[in-house]
């Protein structure tokens, strides 16, 4: 009887250590391992709302115009022959671009716009068969057909639309942006060889219909890859998509924010941290909201968003971010919980942005919600960069044999 009591205690201990596994967890708020980098490629979606109203195929946004919708094979026109006898004929155009109407014939209409072709049916009815007839004829659905999408999307390739779809929904069949999407100069090359060019932001933030257009059969759609070097910023903390973004020349903050960026409820929108290097020296600039309208955004620039009151851990630390607030927590707290130091940071002359606008080199003083930590390089990381000791004392030595060989 002695060995149950034995085994439940050998249990318990095991789910307790199973137990205090499991809780354990990243207290990081925004950094490059939880972003999208980690995964790459990946997707940038646009914001779902935007769509909800193409997820219908029937829902219009407004009414087809007879002088610009053009015919193709597919759509269904209904037509009406009114005389002795009343005929009506539900009938689909063929894939030659036909229709075939009974006891009249056939009649081609592929690429006419509505108007048209009613015209031309009705004027083929009248000489063929029925002189004194009154026809009617009415589009009654319209086709699906398919159009090619090529470059910086999750899935490239052919996308079943309708002449009424536009571009967002053609980008949302296509699972979405990749993170270096150029989504300020996407190309369209029409059937006819006639090239456009659209800057889908300008859509994402005014709305502006032209640059989301509609499509026909044939047409191609080019979205193109930006380049990591020279035109990409990186976005991390309280967002759902974060990771790398192309951005446009002089976009500013404010711009780049109103795009499809979907930012958590909980993120602090009255302290974005920018870290940017100028001159080979890095630097953090906090940014308040009355300031995003007016800060452009450089290439290279890191976008720090973080949650509501927490503190922010930059510089020469594992894990750069924010961190949820703890009273009491020192400034050496925070960097251990960012990872501690990389090889060419140092504890000297740490900086202490504080959210009441001062600044300090005091790591002994009590921390606030917002303060920002910045953890420097290295005196002799900035002289030797990635050099070990051993390798700078190996310089040394060949720089003096050299010399008392040249003596010799």
């Amino acid at each position: 009887m002695k060995k149950i009591p034995l085994l439940f205690i050998i249990i318990n201990i095991i789910l307790g250590y199973a137990r205090a596994q499991g809780s354990q967890s990243d207290m990081r708020i925004g950094a490059m391992n939880n972003s999208r980098v980690q995964n790459f490629p990946t997707t940038k979606t646009i914001n779902e709302n935007d769509l909800n109203r193409y997820t219908i195929m029937a829902t219009l946004e407004e009414a087809i115009s007879p002088d610009q919708y053009i015919l193709g094979p597919g759509d269904e026109l209904g037509i009406s022959i009114i005389m002795g006898e009343n005929l009506t004929f539900p009938l689909k155009i063929t894939p030659t671009g036909d229709i075939f109407i009974p006891s009249v014939g056939l009649v081609n209409v592929s690429g006419l716009t509505l108007n048209i072709a009613r015209k031309k049916v009705k004027s083929f009815i009248i000489e063929k068969a029925f002189p004194s007839a009154n026809v009617n004829i009415a589009l009654l659905n319209i086709r699906k057909f398919q159009i090619q999408v090529v470059g910086a999307v999750k899935k490239p390739g052919f996308i079943e639309i309708s002449a009424l779809d536009r571009l967002d929904k053609i980008i949302k069949e296509s699972k979405g942006f990749l993170p270096l999407a150029i989504e300020y100069d996407i190309s369209i090359i029409r059937k006819n060889g006639k090239k456009e060019k659209i800057n889908f932001l300008n859509f994402i933030r005014n709305g502006d219909l032209e640059q989301n257009p509609t499509f026909l059969e044939g047409d191609i759609i080019k979205i193109p890859f930006g380049d990591l070097s020279s035109n990409s910023v990186t976005l991390r903390g309280r967002v759902k998509n974060r990771g790398y973004d192309i951005i446009e020349e002089g976009e500013t903050l404010s711009q780049f924010l109103n795009r499809s960026i979907i930012i958590d409820n909980d993120s602090d929108l009255n302290n974005v941290i920018i870290s940017r290097k100028i001159e080979k020296k890095n630097q953090v600039i906090s940014i308040k909201p009355n300031e995003f309208s007016a800060f452009i955004l450089f290439n290279g620039d890191i976008i720090d968003i973080a949650r509501e009151d927490g503190i922010m851990v930059n510089g020469f630390v594992q894990k750069p971010g924010a961190y949820s607030f703890f009273p009491g927590y020192s400034t050496f707290n925070y960097i251990s919980m960012a990872g501690g130091l990389t090889s060419a940071g140092s504890t000297k002359k740490i900086i202490i942005l504080h959210s009441d606008g001062s600044i300090s080199n005091n790591t002994e003083k009590e921390l606030k919600r917002g303060d920002v930590i910045i953890v420097p390089r290295s005196t002799i990381n900035s002289l030797a960069g990635d050099m070990s000791i051993l390798q700078i004392f190996a310089s040394i030595l060949t720089i003096y044999m050299t010399y008392l060989s040249s003596q010799s």
